[in-house]
This record gives structure tokens, sequence and C-alpha cells, in this order.
């Protein structure tokens, strides 16, 4: 069973030297696995992960939503890999069934966007 929310949060960056300062509506979503629970039959409880995204989006850039993703230095530059990583490990470390982050950004039939399973660096199956 795979249980899965998304959100969407209003946020500025840049990728310096590609980019100036812009901004998107990001969307993410939160995929979670693992063993279900025995009465809702759910991996995880989609109740405690909306009130904890509450948190992550904060109010007008006291968290992700309606701030400048540049001046948070737990993302290092705001790519959409490290964004997504980021996501990750704020979520992954409340709900630890989690199992992937999708972040997108753009309009439907032109999109961009990045998934997040929890490789660490360097792990790809693409050879040198």
């Amino acid at each position: 069973m795979k249980t899965y929310c998304e959100f969407t949060f209003e946020a500025a960056h840049s990728v310096a030297p590609y980019s100036g300062l812009h901004g998107h509506t990001f969307i993410v979503k939160l995929t979670f696995g693992g063993a279900v629970d025995e009465i809702y039959g759910w991996p995880v409880n989609l109740y405690e992960v909306e009130n904890y995204i509450k948190e992550i989006k904060g109010e007008h850039g006291s968290g992700l939503d309606h701030g400048n993703l540049d001046l948070n230095p737990e993302i290092g530059i705001a790519s959409l890999e490290n964004v997504t990583t980021y996501i990750w490990r704020l979520v992954k470390n409340r709900f630890p069934n989690l199992e992937e982050v999708e972040l997108r950004r753009g309009m439907p039939g032109s999109t961009e966007g990045c998934i997040y399973r929890g490789e660490t660096a360097g792990s790809s199956s693409l050879a040198a």
C-alpha cells in the first residue's frame, strides 16, 4: 500500500549564473509506504502529515511558502534537486516511512521536476 499527499508553495529562488531571482508555484508530492495500520489500513496518518506540512510551509516567508529559498542555508543553491532533498530530510525525520518526494514546477504541458528516493551522492546506476 502506498499513500501520498500533495501540497503547493510559492517561493523565489535563483540558480546563478543560470538565472536571476524569480518565483514559481512548486508542487510537492510525498509518497509513503511500509507496514499498514491494522485498523485504518494506511501506512501513514495523513492528518499528521498535513499538520506537519503546515509547519514546513510556515507563514509568509517563515518557511517554504512565500520565501526566498536562496536564504535557507540548509538548502544550499536552490536548485530543484537541492530543494527536493531538503524536503526529504525534513519529512523523513518526522515520518520514517517516506519513500519518495517529487517536486514539480511549471504549467501542465511545460513542467519540470525532480524525484528523490533517498539515494546517496554517487549512487547513480549510470556507468561513467
